[in-house]
């Protein structure tokens, strides 16, 4: 921080003014008692991050910008050199496990996570670092961890960078420093509250929510006071007695009722709307215990961003028995005079979803589903349409998850459909780029009892079946498959699309790609060392170059805790970020 007067001689004013006072300090003749001025190095305003979706250089929100759209106009590194694509440098993190984090970029500074909670802000350029923030984390914390120790990024605004931990505290850190500048306990991680989310910045609000729902928590999304840490308000998503959508829980079911809100949420700021997806009914495979929809879980709930108020929703999967956390991301777009929201879920459908227009129902007011697409073999359900507003056809009994066989061969798999890992749209194609899981699995359902901080899943067989992963792009206005690329495993990346004409993803044997956004054709592929897991950024510094940037570090939740047994015979852990560029 420089925060100084102008009786000091590095006085944080301009030539100009310093000049027309005076060098001898002639404060009292301009009639001014007291004349100061602050500066701090990557100060982030308001006005960035409204208009993040107009800075080229940076990337300050989570999905680049409010609309969650990993889009990015630079076209510096395009489909004609792409090829000449080589590592700048790359910045070893000193820790194992899973990497779901990503490059912010300010002002030619990166900030970046890692596994259990470190922090790294690095030169843009060289890759120095500039300084470290390391958490002791409770002893006790890891087994109330659902998937792998993982964070997914700090946020970034005014003079400081906000990490979510894992022991439920949110943490405020001198951007410039790293020192510690409050630290405040937001949750109780015995109950199994933990924190991966890369928090949300919005008009002096720092805004998150919770993991857990595997435990039976009941989910929340807060906001607090970005200078102080003090609650605004904290929203459940599962309503309590009185609250439209309680009676959609059987008994006291809501209790124990899930709905983790651990991926960002979007904003509105014409509407000054959160867009946040809402995750599992708890417990995650015995639906018999919970009849009914069960709201807001497997939803996106829209809330207002000054007070929390749940303004409406809308639901994918009801009485969920499958664990098809709706957790994903939600990218808001303009097609065709039409405000909507894309939503790639875990339930195997991307739907286009009406940001304006509502339906009425016993529980609020639900949006109107535009259009829906399988994105891989789905057979929970009958085939999904927007005549009934995109509600499932339950295939059931066929498919229903019950005490006394096993159901086989659901599809998709408990991961997807697509994981959490971010989807892309671009503007210059008006596509939405998909990370896709094509697996099917076997379940039992069993019954238990809640019990806190236990796990909570109401499962006694889950098996997964063979499958592959794909990359598909879909026409954001309609729905329709543009193309599709095929590999051998999931999609555990997120995407990233540029104004270069390319689309960047990484895969879980450590390949980084850039295909072309058009067609798909792959185009230049880096092999960074361990699985990729984390979200590709890209930004420009302070020589004019453009740099694109991977997190990796194989790990984390869903199946590849399993197929990692496999797989780390031949193949090594590793958390880094390596940045590319073109020369």
């Amino acid at each position: 921080m420089v925060k100084q007067s102008l009786h000091i001689k590095r006085a944080a004013v301009s030539v100009a003014a310093v000049a027309a006072i005076g060098a001898s300090g002639l404060v009292s003749a301009q009639g001014v008692d007291t004349l100061s001025s602050t500066l701090y190095p990557n100060y982030v305003t308001d006005d960035m991050l409204l208009n993040a979706d107009k800075d080229a250089q940076n990337w300050l929100h989570y999905g680049k910008d409010y609309q969650m759209t990993r889009y990015s106009p630079l076209s510096q590194i395009n489909r004609d050199n792409v090829k000449r694509l080589k590592p700048a440098w790359n910045l070893s993190f000193g820790v194992l496990e899973g990497q779901d984090s990503q490059a912010v970029a300010v002002n030619g500074t990166i900030y970046v996570t890692t596994s259990f909670n470190k922090v790294l802000s690095v030169d843009a350029i060289t890759g120095k670092v500039n300084w470290k923030y390391e958490r002791e984390l409770p002893g006790d914390v890891f087994p109330k961890l659902c998937c792998d120790v993982v964070n997914r990024g700090v946020a970034v605004y005014k003079n400081k960078v906000y990490l979510a931990t894992l022991d439920a505290h949110i943490v405020a850190l001198d951007n410039a420093t790293g020192k510690v500048v409050w630290d405040k306990k937001m949750g109780d991680y015995t109950y199994a509250e933990t924190f991966t989310i890369m928090p949300l910045a919005v008009r002096n609000k720092i805004v998150f929510g919770t993991a857990g729902a595997e435990y039976g928590v009941r989910g929340w999304v807060a906001a607090i006071d970005a200078d102080t840490g003090a609650p605004v308000w904290k929203t459940y998503s599962i309503p309590g007695p009185g609250e439209p959508g309680n009676d959609t829980w059987a008994g006291e079911s809501w209790k124990y009722g899930g709905g983790s809100a651990w991926i960002t949420g979007s904003y509105d700021k014409e509407t000054n709307s959160l867009f946040w997806p809402i995750g599992n009914p708890g417990p995650d495979f015995d639906r018999h215990v919970r009849l009914g929809d069960n709201l807001f879980t497997n939803s996106t709930i829209v809330l207002d961003a000054d007070t929390g108020k749940i303004k409406s929703y809308f639901n994918y999967t009801p009485n969920d028995p499958y664990d098809y956390d709706g957790v994903n991301e939600n990218i808001l777009v303009d097609l065709g005079g039409k405000k909507m929201w894309i939503h790639a879920s875990r339930n195997g459908h991307v739907y286009g979803i009406d940001r304006a227009s509502t339906v009425r129902t016993k529980a609020g007011n639900e949006h109107k589903c535009i259009w829906v697409t399988a994105m891989q073999r789905v057979n929970w359900t009958k085939p999904i349409t927007p005549a009934n507003n995109c509600k499932p056809i339950y295939n059931w009994p066929e498919k229903d998850v019950v005490y006394d066989k096993v159901t086989t061969d659901i599809a998709p798999s408990l991961d997807g459909g697509k994981e959490w890992h971010p989807a892309a749209y671009s503007h210059r194609t008006k596509m939405v780029y998909v990370p896709i899981y094509d697996f099917a699995m076997d379940l039992q359902a069993k019954k238990m009892e809640w019990k806190r901080g236990e796990w909570y899943l109401g499962a006694k067989v889950i098996t997964f079946n063979a499958g592959a992963g794909l990359i598909k792009s879909f026409d954001a206005a309609t729905g329709k498959l543009v193309w599709s690329k095929s590999q051998s495993w999931p999609a555990t990346s997120g995407l990233l699309a540029t104004g270069g004409g390319l689309a960047f993803y990484g895969d879980p044997e450590g390949m980084f790609n850039a295909v072309n956004d058009e067609t798909g054709e792959l185009l230049w592929s880096f092999q960074v060392g361990s699985g990729v897991h984390g979200n590709p950024t890209t930004y420009t510094a302070a020589n004019g170059k453009q740099y694109v940037a991977i997190v990796y570090g194989a790990g984390g939740g869903g199946i590849w805790p399993l197929y990692f047994s496999e797989w780390y015979k031949k193949n090594q852990k590793g958390g880094a970020l390596m940045v590319f560029t073109v020369d």
